[in-house]
């Protein structure tokens, strides 16, 4: 049997976009996208026993040119496969003083599921 003896850093999520990507250009004109995604799992049981699902919200976060391709052809409600690796941005509050993080999901690949009509490609006629 083989053994890992190293750590691994990994997401794999298959979900719905919540609202449509947000797009813009950061420090040197570099381009990042950034969306939440909606993925469910099994809950508890409701009062008739049915079994339920709760919902998690992710935020993702794409750069360059996965970035440019994001936000130019997903909307709110495409399913979409994201794999990347998880990050925690972390800094102290200006206001308050105190510490803060947040952490989110670095998109390596982004796979569209689903068809559908990009941003834009929308007011396209063939």
């Amino acid at each position: 049997m083989r053994s890992f003896k190293g750590t691994m850093n990994r997401v794999e999520l298959i979900g719905r976009l919540g609202a449509d990507p947000e797009l813009k250009q950061v420090g040197n004109g570099v381009t990042v996208c950034r969306f939440n995604l909606a993925t469910n799992r099994p809950g508890g049981n409701d009062d008739q026993g049915h079994r339920t699902s709760e919902t998690e919200w992710t935020t993702v976060e794409a750069w360059e040119r996965l970035a440019e391709v994001c936000g130019n052809y997903l909307q709110k409600g495409r399913r979409v496969m994201v794999m990347g690796s998880l990050r925690t941005d972390k800094w102290q509050d200006s206001e308050s003083g105190q510490m803060r993080w947040r952490t989110y999901v670095r998109a390596d690949e982004v796979i569209f599921l689903d068809g559908g009509v990009g941003r834009q490609e929308e007011g396209d006629e063939e």
